[in-house]
């Protein structure tokens, strides 16, 4: 599942160059432990459901987190998460095989937010910022944690 994910992000940001990665790291719920790999000098911290990872100067972020659908497909999802942001949707996306892309704003920070269900989970997804080199790394590495 969280290949397909990386997938699709990595197809989102359109990126080709390969920043300096640190070590891969291990996040998320027990039911569902995911590993990604952190650019040198970005911070990740742990959160419920996942991490948020972060450049140095506060510029490009990627959050990951992964909870249960309970029934709810990646469209519902993805509108209640973009009702409980409360920023400005600006495009909705349905990506098929139950994937759903909101593009918002929120504060001026322009965000993408992709949404995916499969096997009863969900894997959310939100990328803001402009360095799409380090978003396009971080995300190809996403995978089940070994």
């Amino acid at each position: 599942m969280f290949k397909y994910i990386a997938m699709l992000c990595v197809v989102a940001c359109l990126a080709v160059a390969t920043p300096s990665m640190a070590a891969t790291q291990n996040f998320g719920p027990d039911f569902a432990r995911f590993s990604i790999e952190v650019p040198d000098g970005w911070s990740a911290q742990p959160n419920e459901g996942g991490c948020q990872i972060t450049s140095p100067d506060g510029s490009t972020s990627v959050s990951v987190q992964v909870f249960k659908s309970n029934g709810k497909s990646a469209s519902e999802l993805a509108k209640l998460i973009g009702d409980q942001m409360g920023g400005k949707i600006v495009k909705t996306e349905n990506n098929g095989n139950d994937s759903t892309t909101v593009y918002a704003e929120l504060d001026g920070v322009r965000l993408a937010i992709m949404v995916t269900v499969s096997e009863g989970k969900a894997v959310v997804v939100t990328m803001a910022g402009t360095d799409k080199e380090a978003l396009n790394k971080i995300l190809g590495s996403l995978g089940d944690a070994k």
